[in-house]
């Protein structure tokens, strides 16, 4: 099965682990994964965003204004959400959503526009996703001292982060040297991936960090690309490098299941290719999962005839209640 995910796909943990409290005082801890609404007055302090613009846009002029605020925050709530609900749903005895998802398509891959790493915590406690080969790019990782994991280990599950995700930063620069030598030499190489799953680390408890240069890594030099049109980061090879492992497999697949994606029209080049490679014989299928799905599927259909496409208006967690009706 392959599956491609939006952000819907993570409301329903909001409510699945309950709210959460602070161990030491006792007051709730907001921590819910974001939707667009709330993203706004997160990052940018705005209750509706300015005429005619969009919440990518917004990101985008901070970028170049050199503002890492707005993503600071944005990767903060992301890692508290994954830390905090992602972490107490895949670990809890109480069976989920989530829980039932996952174990129900042992054998499927994940294509996802998120930037969190829900999946990814929950295919590690399985053991079908470790971070050296599952985001489909090589990516460097750094046990923590005294682990070791056996050798020959590889991810039966990719979880291919289309537009990047918030625990992978690149580097195109290497520093030579040695302790011995009084200059050192900045060379520019080929880019490099490293993990760092940073403030929520205890979801990947084998693993420290991974760091090219001393310090930590700043949110703006993490693998993200919150942009108008994602075409312009589209260029970076790490999401060029997951488009070319994802293709493959959307053209080889017979049904794309598609979660909690709007297929914003501001988003055509990011699911262009995908639509094109699941167009590419007859018998393909594309099924929508998501409250707005019939309305999707009518304008997808117009731009892609030659492509089956199949709704379900419910979300992730009514479509789970259902048994994934549709598949």
């Amino acid at each position: 099965m392959l599956f491609l995910l939006g952000a819907g796909f993570n409301i329903d943990a909001n409510h699945e682990a309950g709210p959460v409290h602070n161990p030491y005082y006792g007051n709730k801890i907001d921590c819910e994964y974001p939707l667009v609404a709330e993203m706004l007055q997160l990052c940018f302090g705005l209750d509706k965003l300015p005429a005619d613009m969009s919440i990518e846009q917004l990101f985008s002029d901070a970028k170049k204004k050199h503002d890492i605020g707005p993503m600071e925050r944005l990767v903060d709530r992301l890692m508290q959400a994954d830390e905090y609900l992602a972490l107490k749903l895949a670990t809890s005895d109480t069976p989920n959503v989530y829980r039932r998802f996952f174990e129900k398509f042992s054998d499927a891959h994940f294509l996802t526009f998120n930037y969190d790493s829900l999946p990814e915590i929950y295919l590690h406690r399985k053991e079908r996703w470790y971070p050296e080969d599952g985001y489909g790019v090589p990516v460097i990782t750094e046990l923590r001292f005294g682990v070791s994991l056996p050798p020959g280990r590889v991810s039966t599950s990719l979880v291919l982060h289309l537009h990047g995700s918030a625990c992978v930063f690149g580097d195109e620069f290497a520093i030579l040297g040695n302790p011995f030598e009084e200059v050192a030499q900045l060379v520019h190489t080929e880019p490099r991936y490293a993990f760092d799953a940073h403030a929520m680390s205890g979801c990947f408890p084998h693993y420290g960090r991974a760091m090219f240069r001393t310090g930590f890594v700043r949110p703006e030099d993490r693998v993200i690309a919150p942009v108008p049109d994602k075409s312009e980061d589209l260029k970076q090879q790490f999401v060029r490098a997951a488009y070319a492992r994802a293709l493959p497999l959307v053209s080889n697949t017979g049904t794309l299941v598609s979660i909690g994606y709007s297929f914003n029209v501001l988003d055509k080049s990011s699911y262009r290719p995908i639509l094109e490679a699941l167009g590419q014989s007859s018998d393909r299928t594309l099924l929508l999962v998501s409250p707005e799905a019939n309305r999707v599927r009518e304008r997808l259909w117009m731009e892609h005839p030659n492509i089956k496409i199949t709704s379900i208006e419910k979300t992730f967690g009514k479509w789970a209640a259902d048994s994934f009706r549709g598949i």
